[in-house]
């Protein structure tokens, strides 16, 4: 079931893609030779004016848009079409995919709230997988990790990053009026890689209306951009350790073991996975949209591109990029089975 759930997140991820693709070039009378949803060999197809056609593996889709190629005769075709056209073209994809993240955002906030947690220390779930379930209680409030005053409950986090080299610690509780001293363990949070207690604040659920959901998003949406960017120029920056990135095998085993977790939580991902999916389609790399729009732009500022050395530039680009997706997909690999 989590592979089924894995496999229908990243296919609707890239099928909204490629559907912004599409219909934008439908919108410019730009010709569509075929529309795809999955990949591999055709198991149905209907023709009118495009092929839609459904493909065996369920795993995204894609849009074959005529007059791309270089030197192409296609009345119509996409090089034949003002700059700005084409510019809208290809970044469809990438709004679509923004537009995607920023749906399931408002959605998932006007169903299920906005949740404010307790900010003073007091435990509201324990973890069943907890070593510490059944030591620590509900409504027990922290007052001490050894023998550091915890005066709220974001102090708990701090505190725990700053413990080194030991997982025994030392926390007074105050239960029932009465305040006790409990031996704990930290376990290690193998998703984040850091260590935690196993243990959640006292949450309440607000009811947003429609105005307050939008506001809501759209702030969760620029937070999650920003902070994806930052991870990009981190990661090429050199900043990145190698072993860290996941490619579609590591994604895969992610949204699998988050699937567990219910509706909320896979929406939750599937929100980031598109923020990724198009910021890493607007790099500047040939064969990617980023690619081919800096070209565009280069074209709407003046600069004459030779457009067979275009071409072979996006050729070898993506020949390079299969490169690297077999690189961290076998990086992937070994980390499962190691």
């Amino acid at each position: 079931m989590s592979l089924l759930i894995a496999i229908l997140m990243l296919g609707f991820i890239i099928f909204v893609h490629e559907l912004g693709h599409f219909l934008s070039a439908k919108f410019f009378k730009i010709p569509v030779s075929e529309f795809a949803v999955g990949m591999g060999p055709q198991v149905c197809a209907m023709e009118k004016d495009t092929m839609y056609s459904i493909r065996a593996i369920p795993i995204g889709g894609y849009v074959n848009i005529e007059g791309m190629e270089v030197g192409s005769q296609v009345e119509n075709g996409f090089n034949t079409k003002p700059a700005y056209q084409r510019l809208i073209v290809l970044f469809a994809g990438v709004f679509m995919n923004f537009l995607t993240a920023f749906i399931l955002l408002f959605f998932t906030v006007k169903l299920s709230g906005k949740v404010e947690y307790e900010k003073q220390a007091y435990v509201g779930v324990v973890s069943e997988k907890s070593i510490n379930h059944g030591i620590l209680l509900v409504n027990d409030k922290i007052l001490e990790i050894d023998g550091e005053k915890i005066e709220k409950w974001d102090d708990i986090p701090q505190k725990i990053i700053k413990i080194k080299d030991k997982t025994d610690i030392v926390v007074k509780v105050e239960r029932d009026g009465e305040e006790k001293k409990l031996d704990l363990k930290l376990m290690k949070d193998e998703i984040n890689n850091r260590y935690v207690l196993g243990i959640s604040p006292i949450t309440k659920k607000i009811e947003l209306n429609f105005k307050e959901s939008f506001v809501h998003a759209s702030t969760a949406l620029k937070n999650i951009f920003i902070d994806t960017l930052n991870g990009f120029v981190q990661l090429f920056g050199g900043k990145a350790n190698f072993k860290e990135i996941s490619g579609p095998v590591g994604i895969f085993k992610v949204i699998g073991e988050m699937s567990k977790f219910g509706f909320f939580t896979v929406a939750s991902l599937a929100v980031v996975l598109s923020v990724n999916i198009g910021i890493l389609n607007l790099l500047p790399i040939p064969a990617l949209d980023g690619g081919r729009i800096l070209f565009v732009l280069f074209e709407m500022l003046g600069f004459k591109v030779n457009k067979k050395w275009e071409e072979n530039l996006h050729r070898g680009g993506m020949v390079i990029l299969i490169f690297f997706i077999i690189l961290i997909s076998t990086n992937d690999i070994l980390k499962i089975f190691n």
